[in-house]
C-alpha cells in the first residue's frame, strides 16, 4: 500500500511539472516575456518558485529549475552568463563551507555519546529544588549542546527525549515542558559553532570568527530571558513548573560528583572556539579538532563504537550533502537573478529610497518574514544576501550586526508555526498525549521572547558588535602586535592599545609603521595626546635616533607639530631642532 501511495504521489508530481513547464514554453512561444523587464523576471521566478514548491518537490530542485527556465527565456546565452556570475565563488572563498561537515559530524558524534543524558543528570541534581528548576536547567543544556554541536535540530531531538519525559513526570506543564525544549534548541542558531553564521560568512565574505564573537552575546541573551520567563511564570503559578520533592534532590556530594559531567564539554567548547577567537588555528582547522575531540569524548565514555561512528558519518553525509544541494540550487537561482539584472533594481531600489537606513533595515527584516513562509533558510540566505549585504555596507551599517540580524530571523523562523521546523521534531520525539496543537501553543511565549530580543539588537547593535571588537579589536593585538600597525583605527576604539606599541620598541620606531601612524591623523591625535606614550617618545634614544636617521618624518604635520609642543626635548636636542628649520 506505502509503495502505491508513494508510486501515485510522484505521477502526480510528474504530471504537475509537466504542465507547469507546458504553460511556461507555451508563454514563451507567444511572446509574453520581455527580456528586459527585470519587474517581470523578479515576478516569474519567484511566482515560478511557489508553483513548484506547491508539489511538494525538493527545494533545490525548485530553485535550480526556477533558474535555467528563466534563463532559458530571458537569456538564452545561460553558459556564459553563469560562469560570469560564479566569477566570485572560488576555490578559496569555498575553503569557507569545509567546517561545516566537520561540525556537524563533531556534534553527531556527540549527541551519540550520551552526554546530554548526563548534563541533564546534573541539572537534575542542581537545580531541580527550584521552581522552574528542570526547565530552566534544560534551557542551559540546550546552550551548551548549541556550543558543542552547532546542530539546532540535535539539541532538541536530544532533550525531547530525554528533558521533556522528566519534566511530566515531575507533574510540569505539558505546554511549557515542550515550548522550553524548542525555544532551547534552537539557539544553535546564534550560538557559536552555528552552521547558519558558517554558511553567511561564505556568501557575504565576512570572517566566521567574528560572526561566532557576534552571535555568542544575543545567545546568551536570549537564553537568559528564556530562564527569566520560567522563573516568574514558576513563581506565579508553582502548579506549571513545580519543584521536586526533597527526596529526589540528592545529596551534596552527589551534586559535587554531577559536576565532573560538565568537564569534557567544557574543553571542547573552550578548545574549538578558544583557537578561533585566538587566531591560533582557522574555522576549518579547529573544527577538524572538535570532531577529533569528540571522538576523544566518546571514548573516554566508551561509546565510541563502530555503530556510533558509521551511523554519524552517514548523517554527516546526509546532512552535508542535503545542504550541498540547496547551496547548488540557491547560487544557480542567485546567478540568474543577478545576471538579468533583477538584483541590480532592488538594490537601486532600496538605496534610491529618500528614507532612513533604519527604515530599509526593517523592511529587509519584513522581507525575511515574508520570504521564510515558503523558503528554506539557506536558500534565502543565497538569494538575499548578495542583494543586502552591499546595500547595507553602503548604507554604512555594520554587516556583522546584519548577520546576527538575519540569523535571528531564521532562529524565528524554526519555531514558528505552522511550518517551523523544530515544532515537527519536537511532535517527533513528544510523547503521544502531547497533540501538535499543544506543541503550536507552547511556543507563543518564547516567539514574543525572540522577538523582544530582535527589537533590542535592532536597537542597540552593540549587544552583537562588542564582543568581537573586544576579541578581534583589542585581544588579538595584545597577542600579535604585528597586526596593529596593519589595523591602526582599533586604537581610537581601545587607546589602551598604546601599551602594544611602548612594549615593542623595534617595530614602533621603524620608520614604515611611524608613517603610517603620523599619516592617521585621528590616531595620532589619541597617541600623541596620551601622556605615557608622549613621555615614552620623548625619552627613548630609539626615537632620537630615528628622527636623526630618516630625517623627512620631523617635516610630517603631525610628528612636526608634537615636537614644536615639547621644546625642552628640542632643546637637549639641537640637531633635531635645525631639521625641523
Amino acid at each position: 500500500m506505502a509503495g502505491k501511495v508513494s508510486n501515485n504521489s510522484l505521477k502526480i508530481l510528474v504530471v504537475l511539472y509537466s504542465l507547469y513547464i507546458c504553460i511556461v514554453g507555451g508563454l514563451y512561444f507567444a511572446g509574453m516575456f520581455d527580456a528586459g523587464n527585470t519587474v517581470e523576471v523578479s515576478i516569474f521566478m519567484f511566482a515560478s518558485m511557489l508553483i513548484l514548491m506547491s508539489t511538494g518537490l525538493p527545494i533545490a530542485f525548485c530553485l535550480a529549475t526556477v533558474a535555467i527556465i528563466t534563463a532559458w527565456i530571458f537569456e538564452p546565452n545561460l553558459v556564459n552568463m553563469l560562469l560570469f556570475q560564479f566569477k566570485d565563488f572560488t576555490l578559496e572563498s569555498g575553503k569557507t563551507l569545509i567546517c561545516i561537515p566537520l561540525f556537524i559530524f563533531m556534534g553527531f558524534i556527540l549527541h551519540s555519546s550520551g552526554i546530554a543524558k548526563d548534563l541533564f543528570d546534573a541539572v537534575y541534581l542542581w537545580a531541580g529544588g527550584l521552581r522552574g528548576g528542570l526547565g530552566m536547567g534544560t534551557v542551559l543544556i540546550c546552550a551548551i549542546m548549541a556550543a558543542m554541536i552547532g546542530v539546532s535540530s540535535a539539541a532538541t531531538l536530544s532533550m525531547g527525549i530525554i528533558a521533556v519525559p522528566a519534566m511530566l513526570s515531575r507533574n510540569y506543564d505539558k505546554q511549557i515542558a515542550t515550548g522550553i525544549v524548542q525555544a532551547g534548541g534552537a539557539l544553535g542558531f546564534l550560538i557559536p559553532p552555528s552552521i547558519m553564521m558558517i554558511m553567511y560568512a561564505f556568501v557575504a565574505q565576512e570572517s566566521v570568527g567574528r560572526l561566532f564573537a557576534a552571535g555568542l552575546v544575543p545567545g546568551i541573551m536570549l537564553a537568559t530571558m528564556y530562564v527569566i520567563y520560567i522563573g516568574i511564570r514558576a513563581y506565579l503559578h508553582p502548579d506549571v513548573a513545580p519543584a521536586l520533592p526533597a527526596e529526589d534532590r540528592g545529596t551534596f556530594k552527589d551534586k559535587v560528583v554531577a559536576l565532573k559531567y560538565l568537564v569534557l564539554p567544557s574543553c571542547i567548547i573552550l578548545g574549538v572556539l578558544g583557537c578561533i577567537f585566538t587566531g591560533v588555528t582557522s574555522p576549518t582547522e579547529a573544527a577538524a579538532l572538535g570532531a577529533a575531540g569528540a571522538m576523544i569524548c566518546a571514548a573516554i565514555r566508551r561509546n565510541l563504537t563502530f555503530k556510533c561512528f558509521k551511523e554519524s558519518l552517514m548523517r554527516t553525509l546526509s546532512l552535508s550533502g542535503f545542504n550541498a544541494y540547496i547551496i547548488l540550487g540557491a547560487i544557480v537561482f542567485s546567478a540568474v537573478y543577478s545576471g538579468l539584472g533583477a538584483s541590480s533594481m532592488i538594490r537601486e531600489a532600496l538605496t534610491g529610497m529618500n528614507v532612513s537606513p533604519w527604515v530599509v533595515v526593517v523592511m529587509m527584516q519584513l522581507s525575511f518574514f515574508l520570504l521564510g513562509m515558503f523558503l528554506d533558510d539557506i536558500a534565502i540566505l543565497f538569494l538575499c544576501m548578495p542583494i543586502y549585504v552591499p546595500i547595507i555596507k553602503a548604507l554604512g551599517l555594520d554587516p556583522v550586526w546584519f548577520a546576527v540580524l538575519y540569523v535571528m530571523n531564521m532562529q524565528m523562523a524554526y519555531i514558528t508555526p505552522p511550518y517551523g521546523l523544530n515544532l515537527f521534531y519536537m511532535k517527533a520525539v513528544a510523547p503521544k498525549e502531547i497533540t501538535l496543537n499543544d506543541i503550536y501553543r507552547s511556543i507563543v511565549p518564547f516567539l514574543f521572547l525572540q522577538a523582544v530580543g530582535l527589537i533590542l539588537l535592532l536597537v542597540f547593535p552593540q549587544i552583537a558588535l562588542w564582543l568581537p571588537s573586544l576579541i578581534f579589536d583589542y585581544l588579538q593585538m595584545l597577542i600579535y602586535p604585528d597586526l596593529l600597525f596593519s589595523k591602526l583605527d582599533v586604537i581610537i576604539q581601545y587607546p589602551g592599545l598604546y601599551k602594544v606599541l611602548i612594549s615593542n620598541p623595534q617595530m614602533l620606531f621603524d620608520a614604515g609603521n611611524m608613517t603610517n601612524i603620523l599619516n592617521n591623523s585621528a590616531v595620532a591625535d589619541v597617541l600623541f595626546n596620551n601622556h605615557d606614550f608622549s613621555s615614552f617618545l620623548l625619552n627613548s634614544s630609539d626615537f632620537v635616533k630615528m628622527l636623526v636617521k630618516e630625517d623627512w618624518l620631523v617635516q610630517l604635520p603631525q610628528m612636526n607639530e608634537f615636537l614644536q609642543h615639547h621644546q625642552q626635548f628640542l632643546q637637549d636636542h639641537q640637531q633635531i631642532k635645525l631639521l625641523m628649520q
